[in-house]
């Protein structure tokens, strides 16, 4: 097989008796025991299962998703490609979640994660590789069968025909014989002019059990002798728990155990109500925190730092133009905290027992709950079992295994499964939010027009956060346990996640210098929706165009000019601006533009707004897209739609206030989402590529928020750099 890139994995073919199993192996990764979700009555008289695909001596073709199916539709894309090269419809297969398997780790961090908008670009070679194989595997048992060679033989619709009448054969007849054949060192890829599916296929196959109800999230779990517990916490960040009285909650019906962990309140009852009801009967005093946060003095603290601190240089070329007769503009962006707020709050069923844990447990990355639930039990990782789960959204807070642990340490506490279930109110007064930003940045216009660039950005370092956790779930045994303490101090001063989308300016300036404060006011913070693009697009876009006023330009004849060297943003950008009829708006609208490139897709915004007793209102959103070659249009249509009213919520309502430690937002009516009456109109157009795919889960979202106050500014003459906008 020809060199694969870096996101690619090495095939490995995997043969048992009584049928096919075909798994991909990651370099560097053991292969351990063989992975299967084949229970025993299926796997009597069958193989037992490698990896992904199992072909079943009954004609079943079982493919395992390795990857978090959120709603963003990677079960979708994965068995199209499958489906593509096994010559099967995808209604053909029967999908289920993977379990943690060495199999289905990514390097470098050896992690079963889904993040990043990765799944497609990572898995698009691999899995197409591993289902030709089994493809010309299962064409070399049929063409032994019947002494013709394999040319002869055709595979469609989960048979193979071959020459003369009465040849056919399903994959299930073939199965044990195609365990039998010699691996192919290269199997042959169908060429893009043969897809029947990829580029076409939109039929999504979760979306009949979701929409009747039939798919399992986590709260629809259930385990004999199961209780609910919920978890009460201080009602400020960093607040302690002093005492509690049980006395009247521990006599409602229902209610079992009431305990302090830590510095929770734990309520264990027989329902969800009754623990809730009895949570209200608590009598909790708490104790403030030492120093309370306030946004607002976040906000000062954060102007001081960019005032009077250099900060880490993570970008500078070109030589500093001279100021003596340039022209200077200068302009501060502030973005506030953000919750996740998807709409399936957190819970997790956990049966803790002395030497096992098991989890049940819609998450995005199973390997890092699978180690941080072992740590807290103190069990080998081996001993703690994940069973994953369908998600109702995540956006990257169901990265983080907090709640998880929660679940664990109450069930060991209680000795008897548990279901631990957050209210809306927990979910987003408890959240790991998107941190606030601060971007300052000044503009050099000399005469004779030169541009100088300089941009700093005051936030906190997620990898200082987050690393210890990656880490901690892919080192070997042998590791010290300090080396990812270590590792997150030295990517704190130039984390890529704070900075991307800034440091990688694509414009062609004569100076560019960006600068990088890491400073953390402790607020609990975690990845948002793309991550460090969700703040540095506004701040850039944003200031772009004000340079383009300045300069008299018109803003995408501007950037286009600027963008002579990328000419996949040059392409999203004119697609757009065609599509949007750009600068003749119709009666009363008026346009902004934005551009930006995240996870190796590029998209470009042009959004129109009205004038509505003086106030601007979102009439219509036009997004140009290359996100490499499309797998299923449908899907990315939907995820680029979505993207954009999550990013519109943010834009017009999202903050989380904080006074005196306590956030002040807790449910839908404070943490407001888009309501179906400001929805604008929306346009999605797909550029056709012979690129690999790229991401598409989160690059819709960063390029709203500019574009939405590039067009205020056009219809009021004001610019708007502090989000949510006040219009």
């Amino acid at each position: 097989m020809a060199k694969l890139s870096r996101r690619d994995f090495v095939r490995n073919l995997c043969l048992a008796g009584g049928g096919l199993s075909l798994g991909v192996m990651l370099g560097g990764c053991g292969r351990g025991a063989p992975v299967s979700l084949l229970s025993e009555v299926e796997a009597a008289g069958a193989f037992q299962p490698n990896a992904f695909l199992q072909v079943l001596p009954d004609g079943r073709i079982v493919l395992q998703i390795h990857r978090a199916e959120m709603g963003q539709g990677v079960v979708t894309g994965l068995s199209t490609l499958v489906a593509e090269e096994l010559e099967v419809k995808p209604e053909q297969m029967e999908l289920r979640l993977a379990p943690v398997h060495g199999e289905f780790k990514e390097p470098p961090l050896r992690l079963m994660v889904t993040g990043g908008s990765a799944s497609m670009a990572s898995d698009y070679l691999r899995l197409r590789h591993a289902a030709a194989s089994a493809r010309e595997m299962l064409i070399a048992a049929a063409a032994g069968r019947w002494g013709v060679r394999p040319q002869q033989c055709l595979a469609r619709d989960g048979q193979v025909e071959g020459p003369g009448a009465g040849r056919q054969a399903s994959y299930g007849e073939l199965a044990a014989l195609a365990a039998g054949q010699p691996v192919p060192e290269r199997p042959v890829l169908k060429a893009a002019a043969d897809f029947r599916l990829i580029g076409r296929h939109g039929r999504r196959p979760d979306a009949l059990a979701k929409s009747t109800g039939k798919t399992q999230f986590t709260i629809d779990q259930q385990l004999p002798g199961a209780l609910v517990a919920i978890v009460l916490t201080p009602p400020a960040i960093g607040g302690r728990l002093a005492s509690f009285d049980a006395g009247q909650a521990m006599a409602m019906p229902g209610v079992e155990r009431v305990f302090r962990l830590g510095e929770r309140v734990v309520v264990v009852a027989t329902r969800y109500w009754r623990a809730r009801k009895a949570a209200q009967a608590l009598q909790i005093r708490w104790l403030p925190p030492q120093n309370p946060l306030d946004d607002r003095e976040i906000l000062a603290r954060q102007r001081q730092l960019a005032s009077t601190e250099e900060g880490t240089a993570v970008r500078e070329e070109g030589e500093p133009l001279a100021t003596a007769g340039a022209r200077e503009l200068e302009a501060e962006y502030s973005l506030p905290h953000l919750a996740h707020a998807a709409m399936e709050p957190l819970s997790c069923l956990a049966r803790a027992e002395a030497s096992r844990c098991e989890l049940w447990v819609g998450n995005q990355s199973p390997d890092l709950f699978q180690s941080a639930v072992a740590e807290a039990l103190g069990l080998p990782r081996r001993s703690v079992v994940v069973h994953n789960l369908m998600m109702g959204g995540s956006f990257g807070r169901r990265m983080t295994a907090d709640f998880a642990v929660e679940a664990a340490l109450i069930s060991r506490a209680v000795g008897q499964p548990v279901k631990l279930i957050w209210s809306r109110e927990d979910d987003i007064r408890r959240d790991l939010y998107r941190p606030s930003v601060l971007g300052r940045l000044r503009a050099v216009l000399t005469r004779d027009g030169r541009i100088g660039w300089h941009h700093k950005i005051v936030t906190p370092s997620l990898m200082r956060r987050l690393i210890p956790q990656y880490m901690g779930g892919s080192l070997p045994a042998w590791a010290p346990d300090a080396v990812p303490e270590f590792v997150g101090k030295v990517m704190a001063s130039k984390d890529f996640t704070s900075v991307e989308g800034a440091s990688d300016l694509p414009y062609a300036m004569d100076r560019i210098e960006v600068r990088y404060i890491a400073w953390d006011p402790g607020v609990p913070a975690s990845i948002w929706r793309s991550v460090g693009h969700s703040h540095t697009a506004f701040v850039v876009e944003s200031f772009v165009d004000e340079i383009a006023h300045a300069l008299g330009e018109d803003p995408w004849r501007f950037r286009d000019r600027l963008l002579k060297n990328h000419p996949r943003w040059r392409r999203v950008l004119e697609l757009a601006a065609t599509k949007a009829s750009w600068g003749q708006p119709g009666p009363g609208l008026h346009q902004g533009l934005a551009v930006h490139e995240s996870f190796g897709t590029y998209v470009a915004q042009v959004v129109e707004v009205a004038l509505e007793n003086g106030r601007p209102q979102v009439r219509r959103v036009v997004s140009a897209v290359d996100c490499g070659m499309v797998i299923n249009p449908d899907v990315v249509r939907a995820q680029v739609e979505g993207s954009i009213i999550f990013a519109l919520t943010a834009a017009l309502h999202g903050r989380i206030s904080l006074r005196e430690g306590k956030v002040q937002e807790d449910n839908f009516d404070s943490y407001r989402l888009l309501r179906i009456d400001q929805s604008p109109e929306l346009e999605v157009h797909l550029l056709d590529s012979d690129r690999g795919p790229s991401g598409i889960g989160e690059p819709a979202v960063p390029p709203l928020a500019p574009a939405l106050a590039n067009a205020v500014f056009a219809a009021t003459g004001k610019r708007l750099r502090a989000l949510p906008f006040e219009l």
